[in-house]
């Protein structure tokens, strides 16, 4: 029997369209991952100083990730400091490249400190070279490596790919200031700690420890695809900054999203 004219022609068309689709999208054999937007408020010695939003967007057979920052509280009536990055990732076979990247701050000093730059990789016999060119501060660097790097936005993608509780150290090479730069990320144990009157099992990791007296640490909520919920940096044995979740949205997983607890306003109609 001839199955091809057993089957109608709308199912055959149909069939067309779906293989025609598939031919269309990259080999990926690797998670991503997912789309997400996030706000955070940032304290630094315990004053709300700044408000950060991000997001991650798939875009183009890759990954678009985007934050702002500004200044916030009592010292948006002093500073109008601003902000942004913009980095572009590709699927590029099975790996996630950092393609583009630009920085730029706005500041009351006009200091240059913008970052643009470009990678272009090269492939081959399990081979990976990337020639990185850019400006920083006003000043031209070319640079080569021949591992995946991340800014200091994306950085977080491969702690919320990899990190899970006992997983080994992670090495991430980072594009910071116009350098490449290597960190240790290490996994300490789970604690359970209260972001915005939400109590959350996260997964504590430490950047560099015992390389300087200033570490950073991060709370990565698995409940939350291992989003970073809390961000502190320690200067001379105390906390200067901390980055602490407000809201986040998963576009396609509703159930993860994040919101403050609400006080029940029924408790204080006695008050």
């Amino acid at each position: 029997m001839d199955i091809q004219h057993t089957v109608p022609t709308k199912i055959k068309i149909s069939i067309k369209a779906v293989v025609f689709i598939l031919a269309l999208l990259p080999a990926i054999c690797f998670a991503l991952p997912p789309e997400f937007t996030a706000s955070y408020d940032l304290e630094k010695f315990g004053i709300l100083a700044a408000k950060s939003n991000y997001s991650l967007k798939y875009e183009n057979n890759g990954i678009r990730m985007l934050q702002h920052t500004e200044a916030a509280g009592f010292a948006a009536l002093f500073r109008n400091d601003e902000l942004d990055e913009n980095s572009f990732l590709s699927v590029q076979g099975d790996l996630l490249l950092l393609t583009e990247f630009s920085y730029k701050q706005k500041s009351p000093d006009n200091k240059n400190r913008d970052i643009q730059l470009k990678i272009d990789w090269v492939q081959s016999e399990n081979k990976l070279l990337g020639n990185v060119e850019g400006i920083a501060s006003g000043k031209k660097f070319n640079l080569k490596t021949n591992k995946p790097v991340w800014d200091t936005c994306t950085y977080q993608i491969p702690l919320m790919l990899n990190t899970k509780e006992g997983s080994s150290p992670q090495k991430i090479t980072m594009m910071v200031k116009g350098k490449l730069r290597k960190h240790t990320f290490i996994t300490h144990n789970t604690e359970k700690i209260e972001i915005n009157g939400n109590i959350i099992q996260t997964i504590k990791v430490e950047r560099d420890p015992g390389k300087n007296k200033n570490p950073i640490y991060f709370w990565l909520a698995p409940e939350l695809n291992n989003l970073p919920v809390k961000i502190e940096k320690w200067r001379n044995g105390k906390i200067e900054l901390t980055m602490t979740l407000n809201q986040a949205i998963f576009p396609a997983d509703e159930d993860k999203n994040f919101q403050p607890a609400t006080t029940n306003t029924e408790e204080l109609e006695d008050l």
